[in-house]
């Protein structure tokens, strides 16, 4: 008997329940709402657009140069520029996959594919995502204290979520506990794939394990984790900027940790209302129009967009 997969379709629903909810805390569905909205649109300062625009660009020159110190590390095959297309390709990707990481699956499968090791692969991208993860909870932690006297339900069901998963991803893919239990399933039950599952798996770990032990790899990966991040607060201010000249920056500092936090919530389709949603609330916590915080989130969405027309071109002449 068939099963009915009933994750999409309630994905949908949220989406729309979402994109609905930010049209309406921003205004958009009254004539007032709609007015502000354009005006702010009428009075865009391109200048910031375009510095925006080139934040971006140093951003994923830096995730890239964090992920390609890695993949020296592990001593496998994958120039600077060939990852920073295979990163364009996966950004493509997480417009329609769950969450900023589904792209992160055709990252591991190009890299795998090119080095005939899904395991070394999958271990380059692991390392790479979960030392950001880290970096992205501290942030986090530290903008909620910020934000105590605030409604942060949402912001603290998003940080409960990503350090749930931060941990279990943590001691799955570092405890050899794990790979035994996969292993004791395997016999109790002699499931052939199991077994081959707990092999490739202990392969993985394996693989963690010996770039793990570099005290001078780990200072200058969580030193690029850290730049991504300041990149990323940059981006949003002077998006935002670019609509209304008194956003403060740090503002901005306590916003965003929290926005991207948010944004690894796997409920709505490749995120969308889910980050308009995230911007608005945070916009209006800090004393912001929501309208403000919509149309610097549509700014975000755009320059996402553009990533993904870039590897779609990458993909094109693949």
């Amino acid at each position: 008997m068939a099963t009915i997969n009933f994750k999409r379709p309630i994905q949908i629903v949220i989406t729309i329940l979402l994109i609905i909810y930010v049209c309406y805390s921003a205004g958009i569905f009254s004539a007032q709402g709609r007015e502000q909205f354009k005006s702010l649109l009428v009075d865009v300062n391109w200048t910031y657009i375009w510095l925006s625009l080139f934040v971006t660009v140093v951003q994923n020159l830096i995730s890239i140069r964090k992920w390609h110190i890695v993949v020296v590390a592990k001593k496998l095959v994958g120039s600077f520029w060939l990852l920073l297309k295979y990163l364009y390709v996966s950004r493509l990707y997480n417009l329609i996959l769950p969450t900023s990481m589904g792209g992160d699956v055709i990252r591991i499968y190009r890299l795998g594919k090119l080095n005939n090791s899904i395991e070394k692969a999958a271990a380059s991208v692991f390392v790479e995502r979960f030392a950001g993860m880290l970096v992205l909870l501290i942030l986090a932690a530290v903008s909620f204290a910020f934000m105590a006297k605030a409604d942060t339900k949402l912001f603290a069901l998003s940080f409960a979520f990503v350090l749930i998963v931060t941990l279990v991803l943590g001691w799955s893919a570092t405890d050899n506990r794990f790979v035994q239990l996969l292993k004791s399933i395997a016999n109790k039950t002699n499931i052939s794939l199991l077994d081959k599952i707990a092999e490739k798996f202990e392969e993985f770990q394996n693989s963690i394990r010996t770039v793990g032990k570099d005290k001078g790899f780990l200072l200058r990966l969580f030193g690029y984790s850290v730049i991504f991040y300041i990149l990323a607060v940059a981006s949003v201010w002077v998006s935002a900027l670019a609509f209304e000249q008194n956003v403060s920056l740090i503002h901005m500092i306590i916003a965003v940790p929290v926005i991207m936090l948010i944004m690894n919530l796997p409920v709505s389709i490749g995120g969308l209302g889910l980050m308009e949603a995230s911007y608005t609330v945070s916009f209006e916590l800090l004393g912001y129009s929501a309208e403000l915080g919509l149309i610097t989130a549509l700014i975000m969405r755009a320059k996402a967009l553009l990533d993904g027309l870039i590897g779609g071109i990458f993909e094109l002449k693949a």
